[in-house]
């Protein structure tokens, strides 16, 4: 069999798996006690503000909690189906935005939830391959794939506002390639759902489509503006808690560390105190160092634009396996519009990383205290993209495929 063959035979054979993997996918969403379980946390919530209260406040957001899913049953701490208290450090909007579900079982608003987050990934993802270059069949194949994968199937299975980030970045990227950069601003609004893993989106716009960061930098401040104004009236001096909810949760996390994606799970969940913080400092300042490097070399606006997404993702705290939907432009560009990249192994080990080691935490495997299985392909991808779109003198790389 010639190379060509090989290539589209594993190309195949991975499309095989994907399918394959909707029995074990159907099995946990049968049989998990956990389905839902970052949903059925903003359900809460959004309970909390139809009652006019405060969902960052840890006592309040628990006894709506335990009234939701461990009173009804009489559950108690050590039942495999009991909800341990889950904080919401999500932005106050999404909790607005549930309070219409809020009238209806929560079984019945999670699966609502995930059918729209579904359309959403399918949607977003083949806009992402097309803005590569893509043909429209393959650009759709892709995004099945994308939809199949551990992460995509995370996101669904945790109901997490991820893919609507991961939709509000390729939103504003497809408006500003297209000459709308004030429309990709207001777009860009909706990454204050998730700060922690959207706050880099904006100048990542700006760095992939230069001609339009004027616009997009000022519908961007426009639409915070208005969303953080209506948030204050609305909360009051509550709304100032929400910007502590990440670093209070992040503290009160010790030990095995719940599904971590990032390179911190490889060491941080070893330390506690000082030495995690240090680590923690050592880390990002490694990070913003190679960054600085990285975004100098990089030849073109593309390579830029993503190299700030990786480095951030990889480098930032509480970033976790369903965050990595985010990656998937990196994925894209990496196997090129008409698969070339397949030709480079550690592009196909990368991509298989990533289908196979974030399902890894559902079958609950660790070793020792590490179990951010994840880090392993976002790692490899690190490495490949290095090794591909920055270490290579630019002469050598081929141009950005036009939008």
């Amino acid at each position: 069999m010639t190379g060509p063959g090989r290539r589209r035979l594993r190309q195949r054979l991975l499309v095989i798996f994907l399918i394959a993997m909707t029995i074990p996918y159907a099995r946990q969403l049968v049989a998990s006690p956990t389905v839902g379980q970052d949903f059925r946390a903003f359900f809460a919530a959004a309970t909390v503000v139809a009652h006019h209260g405060d969902p960052y406040d840890w006592p309040s957001l628990a006894r709506v909690e335990d009234q939701l899913y461990d009173a009804p049953q009489g559950l108690k701490p050590g039942d495999p189906a009991f909800y341990e208290f889950l904080a919401y450090p999500e932005g106050p909007w999404l909790a607005f935005a549930l309070i219409p579900l809020t009238s209806l079982p929560w079984q019945v608003a999670d699966a609502i939830f995930a059918a729209l987050l579904l359309a959403m990934l399918m949607v977003a993802s083949f806009m992402v391959f097309a803005l590569l270059g893509w043909r429209p069949r393959r650009a759709w194949l892709g995004a099945a794939c994308a939809a199949l994968s551990a992460v995509g199937f995370i996101n669904l299975f945790m109901g997490q506002v991820s893919v609507i980030v991961f939709g509000a970045f390729v939103l504003a990227w497809y408006l500003a390639s297209r000459g709308h950069g004030w429309w990709a601003g207001l777009a860009l609004a909706l990454i204050w759902l998730k700060p922690n893993i959207g706050l880099p989106l904006p100048l990542v716009i700006v760095l992939l489509e230069p001609p339009q960061a004027r616009r997009v930098i000022g519908g961007f401040i426009a639409a915070s503006a208005v969303a953080f104004g209506g948030a204050t009236v609305v909360l009051g001096t509550g709304f100032i808690e929400w910007p502590l909810q990440i670093p209070r949760m992040w503290q009160a996390v010790q030990g095995i560390q719940p599904d971590m994606a990032s390179i911190e799970s490889f060491f941080y969940p070893g330390l506690g105190g000082g030495p995690k913080l240090a680590a923690l400092l050592l880390t990002v300042g490694a990070a913003a160092g190679y960054a600085g490097w990285a975004l100098r070399r990089a030849a073109d606006p593309q390579t830029r634009g993503l190299t700030l997404l990786l480095v951030w993702l990889a480098a930032l705290p509480f970033v976790q396996s369903y965050d990595m939907i985010l990656l998937l432009p990196l994925v894209g560009v990496l196997l090129g519009p008409r698969l070339e990249g397949w030709t480079d192994p550690l592009v196909e080990v990368t991509i298989w990383a990533f289908l196979v080691f974030p399902f890894c935490y559902f079958l609950g495997f660790r070793f020792g205290y590490f179990n951010g299985f994840t880090a392993i392909p976002v790692a490899l991808l690190l490495l490949v993209w290095h090794r591909r779109r920055i270490a290579r003198a630019p002469a050598q790389l081929a141009p950005a495929v036009a939008a």
